[in-house]
C-alpha cells in the first residue's frame, strides 16, 4: 500500500456516448416584443419623481427632554430681586401713565371750554358789528 501509486485509467476516454442519426431542428413560432422598441418611455417612467413637487414633508420636530437647571443660590436670589424691582418699576410707570391720561382729559376739557368761549365771543362780536353798521 503505497502512497504514490499508478494513476487509475480514465473510464471516460473508453466509453463514448452514442451518436444519434441526423435529426432536423424543430421550428418554433416567432413572437414580437410586447413593449415598444424605443427606450424613451422606459427612461421617462424611471426618471419620473415619486412624489409631486408641490408636496413637501416637514421634518420631525426634535424633542428634547426637560433637564434640571442648576443655578447658584446667590444668582437665583439676585434674579428674584431684579424681577421684583422690574415689577415695581412697571407699577410706577403704569400709575404715571394713568396720571398723564387724566391730565390729558383735563386739558382736552379746558381746550373745548376755551373753544366754546371763543365761539360765544365771535357770535357776540358779530351781533355788535351788525348793530353798529345798521345805523
Amino acid at each position: 500500500m503505497g502512497l504514490f501509486g499508478k494513476k487509475k485509467e480514465d473510464f471516460r476516454d473508453r466509453v463514448r456516448p452514442p451518436t444519434f442519426p441526423g435529426l432536423s431542428e424543430p421550428s418554433f413560432p416567432s413572437y414580437e416584443p410586447s413593449f415598444p422598441s424605443s427606450s424613451d418611455d422606459i427612461k421617462q417612467a424611471v426618471t419620473r419623481p415619486l412624489f409631486p413637487e408641490g408636496r413637501s414633508f416637514s421634518k420631525m420636530p426634535h424633542l428634547e427632554e426637560e433637564k434640571a437647571i442648576f443655578v447658584q443660590i446667590d444668582k437665583y436670589k439676585e434674579a428674584i430681586d431684579t424681577l421684583e424691582m422690574i415689577k415695581e418699576k412697571l407699577k410706577t410707570s403704569q400709575s404715571i401713565l394713568n396720571e398723564l391720561n387724566e391730565l390729558k382729559k383735563q386739558e382736552d376739557a379746558e381746550f373745548s371750554e376755551w373753544q366754546s368761549n371763543i365761539e360765544e365771543i365771535k357770535e357776540k362780536l358779530s351781533v355788535v358789528d351788525n348793530n353798529l353798521f345798521e345805523v
